[in-house]
């Protein structure tokens, strides 16, 4: 039972480090400092606008790279697992949750994005990582094939 709860915190944790780690060295832009005001000229308003449709294209642009590393680096997570799988058992499903999470919060993230190609492809890139790693840990053994074999 330890197991479990040691591997699903490992999981978390990886998935905090990768969410973390990404608002740390690529943080999210600072919103506007102009308030709407009653009246306000046209200029203001003008302004305020300027600045609001700049704020969301920052955001936008930001989501849509968040998205891609994020996915990236969820698949050299769960890659990393499937090397490591023959020495520590609960520390590779650790990895691997940790890199599942971590796809989840990508594709999340791409779908703020609003770009439906850019999701797209993080989603595609994702499910094949998914598919290869779960093919690999979860699929027949060779030691079972062998010894299946007369």
């Amino acid at each position: 039972m330890l197991k479990i709860i040691f591997t699903l915190f490992i999981g978390v944790m990886v998935a905090l480090f990768v969410g973390l780690g990404i608002e740390a060295f690529y943080p999210s832009p600072v919103y506007p400092d102009i308030m709407w005001q009653e009246n306000m000229t046209a200029d203001q308003e003008a302004a305020l606008q300027a600045a609001q449709t700049a704020y969301d294209e920052a955001v936008r642009v930001r989501y849509q790279i968040v998205s891609i590393v994020v996915t990236a680096v969820a698949v050299i997570i769960m890659v990393a697992s499937m090397f490591l799988e023959k020495r520590n058992l609960t520390l590779t499903n650790g990895l691997l949750l940790g890199g599942l999470f971590s796809l989840i919060y990508g594709a999340t993230v791409g779908f703020s994005a609003g770009s439906a190609m850019v999701t797209f492809i993080t989603v595609g890139v994702g499910l094949a990582a998914v598919v290869v790693v779960g093919v690999r840990r979860f699929g027949p053994s060779r030691e079972a094939k062998d010894a299946a074999k007369p």
